[in-house]
């Protein structure tokens, strides 16, 4: 299975003096109530466009009938609830970006991600748009999620440590609030969209909030902690910033999708 691996590093005030590379509209409403983006839908699914053009009316058929099933998503993750702060408006999209694990179960179909946050989600502590994540009102009882480290990320974490401790370097401890879900939401993005940049057009780091020195490696194809580490290893840039003396802190994301390209998408988020 072929495998890609790339790896970023640096400052977060030069990353965000930059902008943003790309532009989405803001999704409309469309005749049955979905939220859709046709610019954001052509932009990240070039096979649909070579194939229905780029009416805005066609590219919306395909996701009804095909786009939904296959994973795609209406618009960009966060972008159903700009300008609000309700806790009560449900972003879709975004949903299934944060929380991939139930995007793994349910894929992107915005009725049954809503079904899971009114059933569950609200109770587990979920948000359920960007605004509410970032300064409006959850509502969910818990302040700030968490993603612990468990399973292949705590497998990876370890794997790090121990060739930190190789050079003598100290180890990396896991970020559970902010690098640890920044990595999973990009462990999902990449599997739509295999680059340093967000799906959304704006640099990986946006995905975490902490100031300082920041590093980002991705990989896809590896099926195993042990296999991608050894491919993260054999790469200079990858292999300098795991062995960063710079860093203290750790998230991992890890996103398996049996029907995207790579099937296995891995994800380091880094600081300082």
């Amino acid at each position: 299975m072929k495998k890609h691996l790339i790896s970023i590093a640096a400052f977060l005030l030069i990353i965000f003096s930059f902008g943003v590379l790309k532009v989405n509209a803001a999704p409309v409403k469309m005749a049955d109530g979905q939220l859709f983006d046709a610019t954001y839908y052509a932009q990240n699914n070039p096979d649909v466009v070579a194939a229905f053009g780029t009416d805005a009316n066609w590219l919306y058929l395909h996701y009804v009938v095909c786009g939904k099933a296959e994973g795609r998503l209406p618009y960009a993750p966060g972008a159903g609830t700009t300008g609000t702060t309700s806790g009560d408006s449900f972003d879709a999209a975004y949903y299934a970006a944060r929380y991939p694990d139930v995007a793994a179960v349910f894929g992107t179909d915005p009725t049954l991600l809503k079904m899971h946050y009114d059933l569950c989600g609200k109770a587990e502590g979920r948000f359920p748009n960007a605004a509410a994540e970032n300064g409006g009102a959850s509502t969910a009882a818990v302040s700030v999620p968490t993603v612990a480290a468990s399973g292949v990320e705590m497998q990876v974490l370890d794997l790090v440590n121990a060739e930190r401790a190789k050079y003598g370097l100290a180890p990396l401890a896991w970020d559970s609030v902010n690098l640890g879900p920044g990595a999973a939401v990009r462990a999902q993005e990449i599997s739509v969209y295999f680059s340093h940049t967000r799906p959304d057009g704006s640099s990986c780091f946006t995905a975490v909030t902490n100031p300082g020195a920041l590093g980002e490696n991705i990989a896809a194809g590896q099926r195993s902690p042990q296999e991608v580490m050894n491919s993260w290893m054999n790469s200079s840039g990858h292999r300098a910033n795991i062995l960063n003396a710079r860093y203290t802190r750790l998230g991992v994301g890890y996103f398996y999708n049996p029907s995207a390209p790579y099937r296995y998408y891995w994800v380091q988020m880094f600081s300082s």
